[in-house]
């Protein structure tokens, strides 16, 4: 496949996106710190930024605190490449090389057509890379075009590295994969010189401090100091590993730093020709890029496995010390769930054997938990640090109700029967290490509502009530016969809820441990979730099915199926209306619990994992297979009105679900906003024509008889309307305000540099007859206008008589504000037929029977019937028959609202007494 192929395979990839499903829109994605490309460092006077690449964006940071400043847009394809020159940032994605300023793309480099592009160097005035098929390409930097193109031979000279020795001009260094240097002139485009092959391959080539010296690493891990200008060896080294960075140190002191494939890097002292120290366990995988910083005594280190560190030397023995750093999981989250009821701050669990605090709005609030001095024991015991760590968490639960007092956090592990706690307060693991009385393996744990117990689910069945603060076991439920898969409390500490593989759900008495239901589920279930607050179960199966139950009522009372492959995990919505479910099959389901279906469902690129939903319904926060970041996804219902449909089981297998972009680092691109455009309408409905309209939610005019509707206007529009004239009271001034004595404005100036009348100059009759002539001019054209202005619901009252389309008169007074509605309600004329206040009144009728803007109605009828009640009752025999016809409406449909409020009052005050 050619690059051109590859490229228009993953942009069209991108075509079928939308921008967002009805209910979600992308957000933006956190985790991310930078991945297996190497960074870039920019100095500019006294501030230096670090570029790293995050798959198909990248990142600036600030060196001095690690902060992030920018965040780059969104590339069709894997960034390969970066390098920061001043204000520009040079980005290799695609096959092209596109050049950023702040953030923003400006322009791109005249395209090759190479394929992939690598290892972007700056040369003078010259962009240097490495190319898919072999080739050096230079680009002139000011114009941005192509300068030339060396290509070399696969199978004599395949080019892993390039560098500009210093004072060398218009000269490169070019290493291979077989071990051999070259120097080319790249104005004559010629070879000057072949060095002989060291006897490996060469990973990696940087400018020695010294004038003539290059340092080269080799694929056998040694590390040559090489003299190109006389072409011999200044000194040899030898590491453990391949050889994949190598930086020395500008601060005075001889010493360089090797970084190797595992992980380790290796410092030397050049004096000596010595190994000084090795910082094993440096990174949890290959570090591609090492530098110190001019002229300070910091090793800036970049990983693959997401974070980037800062180590300080500090110290007489030469040994460094970490300063500072940033972090994300380096293998995918399996396991995330918001802390706190604010929802501001993330726990997540992830592959890596990692427990990770993320804020959502504050990435320097970011950390893995500690699990004790890893990096210490680790130097001890000569191992890595990830070796130390705890076996993978499969679950875990946390509550912040006792966080300044005791631990808050309980984590069980993979194929352990020991649990672990953790306190968010110190960022580290806890007191206790909670071990099964059995011995057998914890398969699940909760954290009661009060945070003062903690609860252990075995593989053998029983379930283990454990207090946080001693760490002390109090009580035993037994009753299941199989491994338990989930537990759950409720919040005044009355029941424990539990589910076990042996297929039931069974609820226990909190204080005594004994058994109160047992609910049969006809499929085992692999995970359960309360809302509290609405006293529902939601029980993931293995059949693909959720089952909701009841657990005042004891039974079930909604089943969701539809998934094609496994449910990973499920989540309610704040208000208890919805169940988020993300499966196998990448698609994320939402499912309303009072209607009994599918609202809402998307297709992603990575399988999700996990989801969970914000305490304050602003974000559903998702993590996927193979993603190492978390994603965060905008409620929608939050800042728009969305109309939602019904989705059946034969809608969603006659239409698959609509792949949704994943959210990035900065939200979305703008490619995609601009495919995505048109998707979907101001009300969040989908721009392409649903057949009948079958299954969607009805608007307010299609309701039932039963139901009336109020406005969705502010209560201040008929609230201010009805006590305008109290508020006009109240408002008046106490004394009528003066105007300010000064000449008019028509009186004559005589010129000079003091402002003085000229009194002398007396105008002309005919120019008075003029003025009186104009004047009057304006003040017809005023009345007119004013007249106009008084009559617009007279106007719209006359159309609604001849089309008999009386909601346009209402939708005219919407747009007014209370003030207004009095003075045009106030100024109807008064004809001998009375020919708008029978339309007024009409209309009102007919707004009563649309059942629409109930409480409206009612004010516009207050202020109608105070101002023309005399008119009304002198003219009674040509009005009776239409206000007969006004109050049997009126009393109907109060009489439908009035039996909807005694109805939810009557509910509210039962559940209110149930609890």
């Amino acid at each position: 496949m050619t690059a051109q192929d590859k490229k228009a395979r993953i942009e069209g990839g991108f075509a079928k996106h939308q921008v967002c499903s009805r209910l979600f829109e992308p957000y933006r994605a956190l985790g991310y710190i930078t991945n297996g490309i190497p960074h870039s460092i920019q100095y500019r006077g006294q501030s230096i930024f670090v570029t790293t690449g995050i798959g198909r964006s990248f990142h600036v940071y600030d060196a001095e605190k690690i902060n992030l400043l920018f965040v780059g847009p969104h590339f069709a394809a894997d960034v390969v490449s970066v390098l920061s020159i001043g204000e520009e940032t040079f980005v290799s994605s695609g096959g092209q090389v596109t050049v950023c300023r702040r953030g923003k793309r400006v322009c791109e480099l005249e395209a090759v057509n190479r394929g992939e592009i690598t290892n972007l160097t700056q040369f003078g005035d010259h962009i240097l890379a490495i190319s898919e098929d072999n080739a050096v390409v230079i680009w002139d930097r000011t114009t941005k075009e192509l300068f030339t193109e060396i290509e070399f031979e696969n199978e004599s000279f395949q080019i892993t590295a390039l560098v500009h020795p210093s004072t060398y001009v218009n000269k490169i260094v070019v290493g291979s994969a077989q071990g051999a240097m070259q120097i080319w002139n790249i104005q004559t485009r010629r070879c000057l010189y072949e060095f002989k092959s060291f006897g490996s391959g060469i990973s990696c080539m940087v400018q020695a401090p010294v004038i003539d010296v290059l340092a080269v690493g080799l694929l056998d891990g040694r590390i040559l100091l090489h003299n190109v200008k006389q072409d011999r060896p200044v000194i040899q080294l030898t590491q453990d590993g391949r050889v994949s960075a190598i930086s020395f140190r500008t601060d005075d002191i001889p010493m360089m730093a090797s970084a190797s494939a595992d992980g380790d890097v290796a410092l030397w002292d050049l004096d000596n020709k010595r190994l000084m120290h090795v910082l094993q366990g440096a990174h949890d995988s290959h570090i591609q890029s090492i530098d110190f910083l001019v002229g300070q005594p910091v090793l800036l280190t970049s990983s693959a496995d997401n974070s980037v560190k800062e180590w300080i030397f500090d110290g007489h023995d030469g040994v460094p010390r970490l300063l500072r750093h940033r972090s994300g999981h380096f293998a995918a989250p399996q396991m995330i769930r918001y802390h706190d009821a604010d929802g501001r701050y993330i726990l997540s669990a992830g592959r890596d054997r990692t427990l990770r605090f993320f804020s959502v709005f504050r990435d320097e609030q970011n950390v893995e938990m500690s699990q004790g001095s890893l990096s210490r024991e680790a130097r001890t015991k000569r191992v890595k640090v990830n070796d130390l760590r705890f076996p993978q968490i499969t679950q875990f639960a946390s509550n912040p109700a006792m966080t300044k007092d005791w631990d808050d956090v309980i984590s069980c592990h993979q194929g352990s029967s020991n649990a672990h706690t953790w306190s968010i307060d110190r960022k580290a693991l806890g007191k206790y290490t909670l071990m099964s009385s059995d011995s057998s393996i914890i398969r699940a744990v909760a954290i009661s509502a009060c945070g003062n117990f903690g609860f252990l689910g075995l593989s053998s069945g029983i379930i283990e009530m454990i207090n946080m603060q001693s760490g002390l076991s109090r009580r035993t439920f037994e009753g299941h016969s199989k491994a338990i898969t989930g537990i759950q409390t409720d919040s005044c500490n009355r029941y424990v809820y539990s589910t076990s593989l042996d297929g039931t759900l069974k609820i226990w008495d909190f204080v005594t441990g004994n058994e109160l239901r047992n609910i049969e589920l006809s499929s085992a279930p692999s995970k359960l979730m309360l809302h509290r607050e609405s006293g529902l179960l939601a029980c993931v199966c293995d059949d693909a099915c959720i089952r909701v139950v009841d657990a005042d009522a004891h039974r079930i009372v909604r089943r969701f199926s539809g998934h094609r492959n496994r449910i990973t995990d499920l989540a309610f919505s704040n208000d208890g209306r919805w169940i988020v479910t993300s499966s196998l099959d990448s698609t994320i389901r939402t499912w309303d619990l009072p209607t009994g279906h599918m609202i809402d469902w998307f297709r992603v690129e990575s399988m999700p994992i996990s989801l969970a939903f914000s305490p304050s319904g602003d974000f559903l926060v998702t993590a996927h297979m193979d993603s190492v970041g978390i994603f965060l996804w905008a409620n929608r219902t939050q800042f728009v009105d969305v109309t939602l449909r019904q989705i059946s089981a034969a809608m969603a297998d006659k239409e698959d679900a609509t792949f949704v972009a994943m959210p990035t680092s900065a939200g979305l691109s703008d490619e995609k906003n601009e495919q995505s455009k048109d998707v979907l309408d101001s009300n969040g409905m989908s721009n392409r024509a649903v057949d009948g309209d079958a299954g969607v939610y009805m608007p307010a005019e299609k309701l039932t008889d039963n139901m009336v509707t109020l406005s969705s206007l502010p209560k201040s529009k008929w609230q201010t309307l009805m006590n305008l004239a109290t508020i006009k009271k109240r408002n008046a001034p106490e004394k009528a305000p003066q105007a300010p004595e000064q000449a008019p404005f028509f009186l004559p100036t005589i010129a000079g540099t003091e402002h003085r009348f000229d009194i002398s100059a007396q105008p002309s009759s005919g120019s008075n007859d003029a003025d009186s002539r104009e004047a009057d001019k304006i003040v017809e054209r005023t009345n007119i206008s004013t007249a106009s202005a008084q009559s617009g619901l007279a106007r719209a009252l006359y159309r609604a008589e001849e089309t008999l389309a009386y909601g346009e008169v209402f939708e005219y007074l919407k747009k007014l504000n209370p003030a207004a509605i009095d003075i045009e309600i106030r100024t109807l004329p008064l004809d001998d037929n009375l020919k708008a206040l029978k339309a007024f009144v009409k209309a009102s009728t007919a707004q009563l029977q649309s059942k629409r803007d109930f409480e409206l109605t009612q004010a516009y009828l207050n202020v109608f019937l105070g101002v023309f009640a005399d008119i009304i009752k002198s003219n009674a025999t040509d009005l009776e028959p239409l206000l007969t016809e006004l109050r049997k409406e009126c009393k109907q449909k109060w009489d439908t609202v009035d039996d909807l409020i005694r109805y939810s009052t009557c509910m509210v005050e039962f559940m209110r007494s149930s609890k």
